[in-house]
C-alpha cells in the first residue's frame, strides 16, 4: 500500500477518534440524564471502533491492494472541521436539542468517511472483511435522531 494511502487511513482514523471524544465530552456534559449520557457513551465507544478498523487497515497494509475513493486533502479538511466544531462547542456548550442536531450533521458528514467508502478493494475477501466488520455497527445516526425526536416531542407537552 502507498504511503499516500497510509496517510488517508490515519487521517480518517484520527477523524473517528476526534468525533469519540467530542462523543464521550457529550456524554460528560449530560451526564445527569443516565438515557442521554449513555447514547452518547455508545456512539462514542463506536465511533473509537471506526478508528480500530481504520487502525487495522494500516497494520494490514502490505497484504491489502486499495485505491482511494477520497482525497487527502478532503480528509484532512473534515478533521479540521471536526476539530474547530469541537472547540467551538466546548466553548459553548450547547443545550440537548443543539448538540443533538450539531451530533445529526457530523454523521451526515462523516459517513463518507468511514472504511468502506473510503477504500476501493481489489481483493474481494478484504471488501468482505472490513464490510462485515461495519455491519456489525449498530446504527448510532438513527439512535440520535430517536433521540432528538423525544426531545422536541418532549417540548411541546410543556
Amino acid at each position: 500500500m502507498s504511503s499516500a494511502l497510509l496517510s488517508l487511513l490515519k487521517t480518517c482514523a484520527a477523524i473517528e477518534r476526534e468525533c469519540a471524544e467530542l462523543y464521550h465530552w457529550l456524554s460528560d456534559l449530560f451526564r445527569d440524564d443516565r438515557k442521554v449520557s449513555a447514547l452518547w457513551k455508545k456512539t462514542a465507544l463506536e465511533e473509537e471502533n471506526h478508528e480500530s478498523q481504520f487502525l487495522l487497515a494500516v497494520k494490514l497494509s502490505d497484504g491489502i491492494l486499495a485505491v482511494p475513493l477520497i482525497e487527502q486533502e478532503t480528509a484532512d479538511a473534515q478533521l479540521e472541521w471536526l476539530i474547530n466544531l469541537r472547540r467551538e462547542l466546548e466553548e459553548n456548550p450547547p443545550e440537548l436539542a443543539r448538540a443533538l442536531e450539531t451530533a445529526m450533521f457530523i454523521e451526515e458528514q462523516l459517513e463518507r468517511f468511514h472504511l468502506e467508502n473510503v477504500l476501493l478493494y481489489s481483493n474481494e475477501d478484504h471488501r468482505r472483511m472490513f464490510g462485515a466488520m461495519m455491519a456489525h455497527d449498530q446504527d448510532h445516526a438513527d439512535s440520535l435522531k430517536r433521540l432528538f425526536d423525544e426531545v422536541i416531542s418532549s417540548r411541546g407537552d410543556d
